[in-house]
């Protein structure tokens, strides 16, 4: 495998785990428990990232 894209599988892995890292502790502050933030990273991040969105917005 060439090293620039062994380099940027790398970017994209670790950008990744820091993504699934904040989602984590922003469904931490919203209340979550462990079970259903796992549950939700389970779907994909962009799942994820669009459900503790939509828990965050405030009427």
């Amino acid at each position: 495998m060439p090293r620039d894209l062994e380099q940027k599988i790398i970017d994209v892995e670790i950008e990744d785990a820091v993504l699934r890292n904040e989602l984590r502790w922003r469904g931490l502050q919203l209340g979550l428990r462990e079970a259903e933030i796992a549950a939700l990273l389970a779907q994909g991040l962009a799942v994820a990232e669009r459900h503790i969105e939509a828990l965050s917005v405030r009427p």
